[in-house]
């Protein structure tokens, strides 16, 4: 990520709205239909606001959002943010950033909104919203070096990716083992 942060650091940017390079969108209620655990029928995730385990709240058999996006927790623990790459169901106002700008990918767009001050307004309970999250401004790369970071990048995310998956299955492999030895 050095290598990422002195590109940015030595390169033009310029600003722009979060709506004029992304589709933002929040989830609602959750689904009618919801398993704890993952099986065949119900294998797509379910993300609420939250911190633990990423948010997940369980599985549902149909995904609300398809594409590669960027989470956004917007009550309880604002600002949180997660990739997801694969389809999933958002629910309890947990908001959805996937990019459409050209060249411009889920990885980029997370480092750029981790960059970002993202705060939520209220008294009684702080939350964020959509029309509010869409005037954002981020630093926006010119296309050949969000080219050049996302080949910098890119590997660093799918290790990440790649550790995270191989934690779930050394973890379920673990509850295995001790189920036989109790």
């Amino acid at each position: 990520m050095a290598e990422y942060r002195q590109k940015v650091a030595t390169t033009a940017i310029t600003q722009m709205k979060l709506d004029d390079i992304a589709k933002v969108s929040a989830g609602g209620d959750k689904p009618k239909l919801v398993s704890d655990l993952a099986s065949d029928e119900m294998r797509i995730p379910i993300y609420s606001n939250g911190i633990t385990n990423e948010g997940l709240y369980g599985f549902t058999d149909t995904p609300k959002i398809f594409d590669k996006a960027v989470t956004v927790s917007a009550r309880g623990t604002i600002g949180y943010l997660a990739i997801r790459e694969e389809p999933y169901y958002p629910i309890v106002r947990l908001i959805s950033v996937i990019p459409t700008l050209e060249k411009f990918t889920i990885h980029q767009l997370y480092l750029a909104l981790t960059d970002t001050n993202i705060q939520g307004f209220g008294t009684t309970q702080q939350q964020l919203t959509v029309p509010v999250f869409k005037s954002t401004m981020l630093p926006i790369l010119p296309e050949e070096t969000r080219i050049e970071i996302e080949e910098l990048i890119s590997p660093m995310f799918d290790m990440i990716a790649h550790n995270k998956h191989e934690i779930v299955t050394l973890s379920e492999t673990r509850d295995s083992l001790l189920k036989k030895l109790i």
